[in-house]
């Protein structure tokens, strides 16, 4: 699971069939405070996400595509949340 920002969409006038109708994006991994690590990659997106949008991806993710329904389709990483924030705690541990 990752955190990133949409960074733009990717257009294929020719694809294979089970990617019609969805839509490929650009996306910037990102560290929980939205700092951009310099690492990208291509996700599907299954929640309608836009350029700069800050979402969450699930990567090879068997039960992700089960859980939309999803159980043909050979997707490597998903676009399944537009994060409203994330919250962190920062706890000192003593060792």
């Amino acid at each position: 699971m990752n955190l990133g920002i949409v960074k733009g969409t990717v257009t294929a006038t020719v694809k294979h069939e089970v990617y019609e109708n969805r839509t490929l994006m650009v996306v910037a991994i990102c560290t929980p405070d939205w700092q951009e690590t310099g690492a990208e990659t291509l996700a599907v997106d299954l929640v309608q996400a836009g350029v700069g949008d800050r979402v969450m991806t699930l990567k090879e993710g068997n039960s992700a595509r089960a859980m939309f329904g999803i159980h043909n389709l050979p997707m490597q990483e998903m676009i399944v949340a537009i994060v409203d924030s994330v919250n962190t705690v920062d706890v000192e541990r003593s060792t």
